[in-house]
């Protein structure tokens, strides 16, 4: 397990620093699935958890496909979701997803980051009821990098179970890092 809090060697400062986070989280999550077996990466720790670290990648790169099909769609639609695709049970196929939104987030320019979108979204567990609203794709990948940390939380506790150690600062929110770093 690392116990630095240094930065990743791959330098991401030539970037907004919004596509910057956001390939950090993707390069943690490559990191944790080349330390898993197909079995580690399906594994469910019940009680604790519920979903296994396959599934909540699924549920990551979901968020970043809605991102990524903004223009096709017209929106950015964070309830289409692809439960029971392969990427739940086989990791090669979630590490080549995590690459191809790496490849994505590469690319973005300037003006996409802050050019106007619409966002769908579900809001209540009682009822079918939809919200449509206006962001911008900045605002978006914020939402979808903490969206992933809050998500490796859950990786994590089925990473430890099956003895599998984490970076240091894997599922530690951007804040939490710099606090640790100020006390340090």
């Amino acid at each position: 397990m690392s116990t630095s809090m240094a930065a990743p060697s791959d330098n991401h400062n030539a970037y907004h620093p919004l596509v910057s986070a956001n390939l950090e989280g993707i390069e943690q999550a490559l990191h944790l699935l080349t330390q898993l077996d197909n079995a580690q990466y399906t594994y469910v720790a019940k009680p604790y958890v519920q979903s296994s670290i396959g599934a909540h990648l699924r549920h990551i790169n979901d968020m970043y496909f809605a991102l990524m099909n903004y223009q096709q769609q017209g929106e950015i639609d964070y309830d289409q979701r692809r439960r029971g695709a392969l990427v739940e049970t086989q990791r090669e196929v979630g590490i080549d997803e995590l690459h191809a939104i790496k490849r994505w987030l590469l690319a973005l320019e300037q003006r996409e980051l802050s050019a106007p979108v619409t966002i769908q979204s579900e809001t209540s567990l009682y009822q079918q009821q939809v919200c449509q609203m206006p962001s911008t794709m900045q605002r978006e990948l914020l939402f979808v990098a903490s969206h992933t940390t809050h998500h490796f939380s859950v990786m994590r506790v089925n990473a430890e179970a099956c003895q599998v150690k984490t970076e240091r600062i894997f599922s530690y929110a951007p804040a939490t890092a710099s606090y640790l770093r100020s006390q340090a």
